[in-house]
């Protein structure tokens, strides 16, 4: 079996993994802010943002795990919530 692409969401964004050669792409959205609009509806501002992981360097994803975490769940987390994350990475690696 071999996994090539991943979606995640957090409280706060979604991203995509994915896999090609050494580098692992991470895309996503994270939620900037909401302005309320009329008739009591919601407007989300959303900002894009690009991680790049290595496929063969577990030591360098750490700081990857950590910076995704940080975007998609919108504060910063323990070793905890940074090790769900450091899992997804790691089904893509080496």
């Amino acid at each position: 079996m071999r996994i090539t692409r991943i979606e995640v969401e957090g409280p706060n964004g979604t991203a995509t993994l994915t896999r090609d050669g050494r580098c692992i792409h991470i895309a996503g959205e994270r939620l900037v802010k909401a302005i309320e609009g009329s008739g009591g509806k919601a407007c989300l501002v959303k900002k894009p943002f690009r991680l790049l992981a290595d496929a063969w360097g577990q030591n360098e994803n750490v700081k990857v795990a950590r910076d995704l975490q940080q975007h998609l769940d919108g504060y910063v987390g323990t070793v905890g919530d940074l090790a769900a994350y450091q899992r997804v990475i790691e089904m893509l690696a080496d």
